[in-house]
């Protein structure tokens, strides 16, 4: 169960929409779509595409009662193609530290009470500090680590705030990876090219 919003969403989206060209398309609207999975057994499922794939999320932070609201939610990066960035383009809360997780495979292996921080592929703290940037490798620093970009496949996400009610919108850069074997091989090839003959 969600509690307050905050009341800039409306406006984000509505923007969104008449300016198409303007902005990378969303790939979840969590105030249109409904709540992301509070399940880490059964994240939500997105479709990410070559480009750019933004999540407007809502975190409610603490319930009450012990309860925590959680954001669970998977994707598969295609294959040919790599999850190059992860940058968080909007952050709008009085709690100035949210956090973020990943690791591959469709599901958490335990809930976000149990879950060590040795299972996590990567993760981070996040806030206004981090607006416009590259969160990824701050989440390989973390965890088990890794080293962007991350390969075709699937992974999990955990987004979580203990404090007060969070808006953000995260944006997942897929691309297809540039050939640098192809360059790196090149001046060999222009090497050879220019022995000259016995």
């Amino acid at each position: 169960m969600k509690r307050r919003r905050i009341a800039l969403w409306p406006t984000l989206v509505g923007v969104a929409a008449l300016c198409p060209g303007a902005v990378a398309q969303p790939i979840y609207i969590e105030f249109l779509q409904g709540d992301l999975s509070d399940n880490h057994a059964a994240p939500s499922l997105l479709t990410v595409h070559q480009g750019s794939n933004e999540l407007l999320g809502f975190m409610a932070g603490d319930l009450g009662g012990g309860l925590i609201d959680r954001d669970y939610f998977r994707f598969t990066v295609p294959e040919g193609m790599v999850l190059s960035q992860i940058i968080l383009t909007q952050y709008f809360s009085i709690d100035p530290v949210a956090f973020l997780a990943v690791v591959p495979g469709p599901a958490f292996p335990h809930d976000g009470e149990t879950t060590l921080p040795s299972e996590l592929l990567g993760w981070v703290h996040l806030g206004e500090e981090h607006l416009g940037l590259d969160i990824m490798p701050l989440m390989g620093m973390q965890g088990q680590g890794f080293t962007p970009p991350l390969p075709s496949g699937e992974y999990s996400f955990w987004a979580q705030q203990l404090g007060e009610p969070t808006d953000y919108v995260l944006n997942f850069v897929v691309e297809v990876p540039a050939p640098y074997g192809l360059f790196a091989l090149a001046p060999i090839g222009l090497i050879r090219r220019r022995r000259p003959r016995s």
